[in-house]
């Protein structure tokens, strides 16, 4: 009877030690979705979420959407992720023909992303209209379940469902734009403004920071702004506002319209007599910094973005407590300072 006992037990035992290896989950998947063409800043933030995902032990599945007419590439790093390029003709007929093509393309990732079983979404959005359509995607996934987590990153478009934002405070990185020109300008001049039509709140937040800086001084007077949102547009506006009027600074709210500025400047050979400070960390604009065409550069922490989003995650999906708003440190970087080690870490976070 003890023998028949001990082999029940062992039996159980071994029956008990299958059962709980069959039950073992899944790494969780969660899906870094850029848009198509991000640059330096799109691989901070893929590097800093897949930091993260080993050492949750998570799976990082990075989607970069592509819109038809643009070309794609190959990963920068295949073997830590899975790659999924986007075309919109494979995807056709899925009811968001109101987007753009960027757009379209973006959401549409987001839904191969999903049937590709993403648990949670990391998500740069186009836009507010693009984003809302995300969340409605992710929270009809799974109608009987938790709706699956969407972090917002570097921007703040005021959409119901974000599980949490992971940015820079703009209006504080707009008062160091503004402080920077009026430190190099010594108080007194003229300040034009370049930079898209001001729909997304992150914008709005960085020019009023700018405003608010400038309005400190008196002796500053501050164009109306021009808007672009391309670098050719940008160039164009900078061109005729050079045409027009004297300008001593230029303060670019994105990348694109502090080239487009830098070129006007290049063609005119005024690269050191007129200023500019712009936001970004893109390759031509740290080569431009570093040839002295830019003084100033406000940077945010990609990695760090990247890094925290995933953190959110994971948090959100193992049913602990996520921050709603997450702020990231943003750094004025000039000429003078850029090769200093901590900068050297923010601008080229991919070099070993």
């Amino acid at each position: 009877m003890g023998i028949v006992a001990v082999s029940c037990c062992l039996f159980l035992g071994t029956a008990c030690g299958i059962s709980n290896a069959d039950s073992v989950q899944p790494p969780p998947r969660v899906a870094l979705i850029t848009p198509a063409g991000t640059g330096e800043l799109a691989e901070a933030i893929r590097l800093g979420a897949e930091a993260a995902a080993k050492e949750n032990g998570a799976e990082l599945m990075t989607v970069e959407a592509f819109p038809s007419e643009a070309p794609t590439h190959a990963p920068a790093n295949p073997d830590s992720m899975i790659h999924l390029e986007m075309e919109l003709q494979e995807l056709s007929g899925q009811g968001v023909g109101a987007y753009s093509s960027r757009e379209q393309a973006q959401i549409r990732a987001v839904t191969q992303a999903l049937e590709q079983g993403a648990s949670a979404l990391l998500v740069d959005p186009l836009s507010e209209e693009a984003l809302s359509e995300i969340i409605q995607k992710a929270q009809t996934e799974n109608a009987s379940e938790m709706s699956i987590p969407v972090i917002v990153l570097n921007d703040e478009f005021p959409v119901k469902g974000i599980t949490s934002v992971i940015s820079m405070d703009n209006v504080e990185a707009g008062r160091q734009a503004g402080e920077a020109m009026a430190e190099l300008l010594g108080g007194r001049g003229s300040v034009a403004l370049l930079g898209p039509d001001p729909v997304n709140p992150g914008l709005i937040h960085r020019e009023q920071g700018v405003l608010e800086a400038l309005e400190q001084y008196p002796e500053i007077q501050v164009e109306p702004k021009s808007v672009c949102g391309t670098r050719d547009v940008c160039w164009q506006a900078a061109k005729q506002l050079l045409d027009e009027q004297q300008v001593d600074g230029f303060i670019a709210l994105q990348e694109p319209a502090s080239l487009g500025a830098a070129d006007e400047l290049h063609r005119r050979k005024l690269e050191h007599q007129v200023k500019i400070v712009g936001f970004g960390s893109e390759q031509q604009q740290l080569e431009q910094l570093q040839e002295g065409v830019f003084q100033h550069l406000i940077v945010q922490n990609g990695f760090s973005a990247g890094y925290l989003g995933l953190n959110q995650a994971v948090a959100r999906l193992n049913d602990q407590q996520v921050q709603t708003r997450v702020t990231l440190e943003t750094k004025l970087v000039s000429t003078d300072n850029m090769f200093w080690m901590d900068n050297q870490k923010l601008l080229f976070p991919f070099v070993q």
